[in-house]
């Protein structure tokens, strides 16, 4: 995933500063939860709801891409 499209993404839901960061270690660089947890010193249950909402809307996105027109 390109760093532009991950920020788009991440934007779109408000993400905030720390737990988009954490995010972008897991979908990027392959941590797992509880290690992107341990290096931005936030919760494991708030980088794991954080996750799960950009997974969620990863998903609606490429839900809607079939839908919308092109242009």
């Amino acid at each position: 995933m390109k760093l532009d499209d991950f920020n788009l993404v991440a934007d779109l839901i408000g993400m905030k500063k720390r737990p988009r960061e954490a995010v972008w270690l897991m979908e990027v660089e392959g941590m797992t939860g509880y290690c992107a947890a341990q290096q931005m010193d936030i919760s494991e249950s708030t980088v794991s709801r954080a996750h799960a909402r950009f997974r969620r809307a990863i998903k609606q996105v490429n839900t809607l891409a079939g839908h919308l027109p092109l242009r």
